[in-house]
């Protein structure tokens, strides 16, 4: 005795792929560690797929370097410039450089 199966909506094989990364020249898996995490709706142990060629929008979440250490921060347009919804301690954001764009979040559950 097996699952019922509802229909014939269950897909034979299913690539992750097709359905997370529209350009795969420019997109990276990362594995969020303690520490990265300014942003509440990123958790630690969280794979991020990340989009270095997608151009970042105000209010994206988006992997950026500051003072050499990774940082995922959600950010938001202020005139021409993007800044962190949340700044993060210590909160020198002139050495704040945008790495890529968050394009999906995938967490165990």
């Amino acid at each position: 005795m097996g699952f019922p199966v509802p229909g014939d909506v269950i897909e034979q094989s299913l690539d992750l792929n097709r359905y997370l990364i529209r350009n795969p020249a420019a997109t990276f898996l990362m594995r969020v560690t303690g520490d990265m995490v300014v942003d509440t709706e990123v958790q630690p142990g969280d794979l991020l797929v990340v989009d270095r060629s997608r151009s970042v929008q105000g209010g994206g979440l988006v992997v950026s370097v500051m003072e050499g250490q990774l940082l995922v921060l959600r950010v938001e347009l202020v005139g021409p410039r993007l800044v962190p919804a949340i700044a993060p301690e210590p909160a020198d954001l002139t050495s704040l450089e945008i790495w890529g764009a968050v394009t999906n979040i995938i967490r165990a559950v």
